[in-house]
């Protein structure tokens, strides 16, 4: 007799890769209310690392957790170390490998963002946010705080209300929980970009320079960025196939390609005025 089993689409929380899951329905039949706990094995999304995806009993995934010997699901919320002076790799422990790509993109692209929570975390935001900030050149710094959301068990009778509520209330913000698990990204250009730095910047063997490097890649791209403005400023019209010639002149240390040229237009719309953005004919 063959077991019905349902499908989904899971990210590992420790390094972003992404596979579909197949987990028996009889699980959600066992329970009316709350979630559905499932491990994933070392393998069956990614190679490296095994991690536990909680589902709804409607069916969507509301969270994630890693399984490590070495920072457990019970000390994430209790650092003992500032959040400020925490390695990449703990970081990403802490929040999740693709909730640290989108907070990335988010302050980087001026977007606001939240943490949306059902329960108490011990995380100082405050701390989280300048360590977001100091990635990024103090003249492109915003005032969209990573800032914290509760849920109201006396107005919502249950947690997909309450993401589903303050997402229509919150349609260009970057959304993620505190079980990292990214509920909205406001953007439509995929963070290739970020996911490709971090992953660089994690491969560096001295764990204290990860963030470092990672800045590193960051000023790049904005020196990118501000080499095509003064382009832009100085053109009525500029095309992208001239953008991309003047670009791989001038910036030899700068892989520039369609993606890339895409990526600074997007920054330019997102950060100086329309009339430049605008200038840029792809």
């Amino acid at each position: 007799m063959s077991t019905d089993l349902k499908e989904f689409q899971v990210a590992c929380p420790k390094c972003g890769d992404e596979k579909e899951i197949k987990v028996p329905a009889s699980l959600f039949h066992q329970k009316k209310f709350g979630t559905v706990k499932v491990k994933v094995p070392q393998g069956a999304v990614c190679a490296k690392h095994d991690f536990i995806v909680f589902i709804s009993t409607k069916g969507s995934i509301v969270g994630y957790d890693i399984i490590d010997t070495s920072v457990s699901s019970d000390q994430d919320g209790n650092l003992s170390k500032q959040i400020i002076d925490l390695t990449l790799e703990e970081l990403i422990d802490v929040l999740g490998f693709n909730c640290v790509v989108g907070l990335i993109h988010a302050k980087l692209f001026d977007y606001p963002s939240f943490v949306v929570r059902s329960e108490k975390i011990n995380i100082d935001l405050e701390q989280l946010d300048e360590m977001f900030n100091r990635l990024i050149p103090l003249q492109y710094r915003n005032d969209n705080a990573i800032k914290d959301v509760e849920f109201d068990s006396y107005v919502f009778t249950n947690e997909n209300f309450f993401y589903t509520a303050f997402k229509e209330t919150h349609t260009n913000a970057f959304l993620i929980t505190n079980r990292k698990q990214v509920l909205q990204r406001p953007w439509m250009i995929s963070c290739d970009f970020e996911k490709s730095i971090l992953d660089n910047a994690l491969g560096v063997n001295n764990k204290n320079e990860q963030l470092k490097y990672l800045t590193q890649y960051i000023n790049q791209f904005i020196k990118d960025v501000e080499f095509a403005k003064v382009l832009l400023e100085n053109s009525n019209k500029i095309s992208e196939k001239d953008l991309m010639k003047h670009l791989k002149e001038k910036l030899i240390v700068s892989t520039i390609n369609k993606k890339r040229v895409y990526l600074i237009k997007e920054f330019i719309k997102r950060r100086f005025p329309e009339n430049l953005s605008n200038r840029l004919k792809i």
